[in-house]
This record gives structure tokens, sequence and C-alpha cells, in this order.
């Protein structure tokens, strides 16, 4: 083990950048792929996707025709994305910035898309309130904000200081295998999850070659909490879906809450 490289936490700010290199590698997921782009196909007008990284639900959007903006914290994911996008011929805008302090150049989106549960990542309050006042800023009266949230009570089961395995993946680029571990536990503030990430990689032959920790938090935003939090940035709510296949919401067994709510003709200004 004394080979092995050993690389620190980081913050819950950092952390998609810290992992950039590795996020296609176990982030693989579908399942929201064609609500996304049902939704992307029911919109005349540009399209702007919040936290993005490296580009799950862009490349999927940018290849039916979408006009799509791309905004995410992390540098390197978006590089990551630009790369993706220059290989196959596509185009889209990237911006690097955070939701919650963002003002594009560009404004009059007539749809906005948060995905894979990310707005937890705001864990402050303030920042998801700034965020919905930002993004209702930037689409135009009457546009639509989708929004993917954890259902807390299904989503704290997990949550019990208890090291799990999530699963071990193929390293296209090296042959090797990524093994991904984590420990959740609550935090100070019994809203927020510290996740304790463990990253090990493995070459072609099974010897450990690096580890990464990450320390990251996200809040469970419950359901009456984030229609208060919509409500006060000028959105009213048009549907609210338990999962993909459009399922009402059910608390006691939606894994998510997806958020589809409409920017009110007036709007907000932002404080």
């Amino acid at each position: 083990m004394a080979n092995v490289r050993q690389e620190h936490a980081m913050t819950t700010t950092a952390a998609r950048a810290w992992v950039a290199d590795l996020y296609d590698s176990y982030v693989t997921s579908t399942r929201d792929i064609p609500f996304f782009v049902e939704e992307a196909r029911r919109t005349y007008g540009p399209v702007l996707e919040l936290m993005s990284g490296t580009g799950r639900v862009s490349l999927p959007l940018a290849r039916i025709g979408v006009d799509l903006t791309c905004v995410d914290l992390s540098g390197p994911m978006l590089a990551r994305l630009r790369g993706k996008l220059e290989a196959e011929g596509l185009s889209a805008t990237l911006h690097e910035a955070n939701v919650a302090c963002m003002r594009l150049p560009e404004r009059g989106y007539t749809l906005a898309l948060l995905p894979f549960q990310s707005f937890g990542e705001l864990v402050e309050p303030r920042d998801q309130r700034l965020a919905l006042q930002r993004i209702a800023e930037h689409l135009t009266p009457g546009g639509r904000f989708i929004c993917t949230l954890h259902n807390p009570r299904l989503r704290t089961a997990g949550v019990d200081g208890q090291l799990r395995l999530l699963g071990t993946f193929p390293m296209a680029d090296t042959g090797g295998t990524l093994a991904l571990w984590t420990v959740q536990q609550p935090d100070a503030d019994p809203a927020v999850v510290r996740a304790l990430q463990f990253y090990e990689l493995y070459d072609a032959e099974g010897r450990m070659t690096a580890k990464r920790m990450l320390d990251v938090r996200f809040r469970l935003v419950e359901r009456a909490e984030f229609l208060e939090l919509a409500t006060a940035a000028g959105f009213s709510v048009e549907d609210l879906y338990g999962d993909y296949d459009r399922t009402p919401f059910d608390d006691e067994h939606s894994p998510f809450m997806l958020w589809v709510l409409k920017r009110n003709a007036a709007g907000k200004p932002v404080a």
C-alpha cells in the first residue's frame, strides 16, 4: 500500500471538479433521459440546463437539436462536456457559474432544467432561495422550470453511518476499475446529509493505484418547504410527479419529487 497515491478530501463546492475525470465511469443512469427529451420537444424556444456536469442530459438534448445553454460551477466538468460536443459535431452554449448568483447574458428561456436531484447541493436555504430567483429571472413569463428532488422520507433510509459499496465500475481509459464506497450520516443540521465518498482506483491487474475521498453535503428539502421557496420566487406549480413515468407524487412511496413549475406572468425581481 505504500505506493498508493492518497488524495485529500474536498468540500461540496469543489467536489464536481475533483472527480471530473472519474464522473462518467460511475454516473451512467439514463432513467430520466426520455422524460427530459420529451419535455424539451414540447418547448419551442431555448432551454437552460443547470448543474449540467459532463453532459449526461445535455448530449441527448443537443442531439435532437435543442437550442441549449448549460451552466455548471465546475470548469473541469464543462471542459469534458465541451469535448464531447465537439467530438459529435454538436453545439451548446456553456457557462461556468454558480446557479445561486448567475447572471447570464442570455435571457428569455422557455424551459429550465435542474436534473439528478442536484438542487440539494445548494445546502444553505438562502442559496436555494437565490437560485430560484435567478432561474425565474432568466425565464420568459410563462416559462417552465423542472426541478428534481429526493423524497426525504425515502432518501434518509441510507443515512445511518454504515459503510456501503455503491459499485465497481470499469475505467475505459486505463482498463482498470473504480470502486466507490460511501458513508452517510446526518449533519449538525438534521435536514443536511454528510456523505463521505471513497474512490479506490485499481489497475488492470487489480492493484490499487490511488485513493480519493470527498466530504460532501446535501440538503433534503421537504415538499412544503420547496413549495414555499418556489412561490416566493414567482413560480406556480403545474405538476408534481413522483417518478419519471409521470406518476403522481406520493409521500410514502415515490423516490423523487419532480416539480414542474411555471414562472408567473408578473415574475419577481431579483434582490
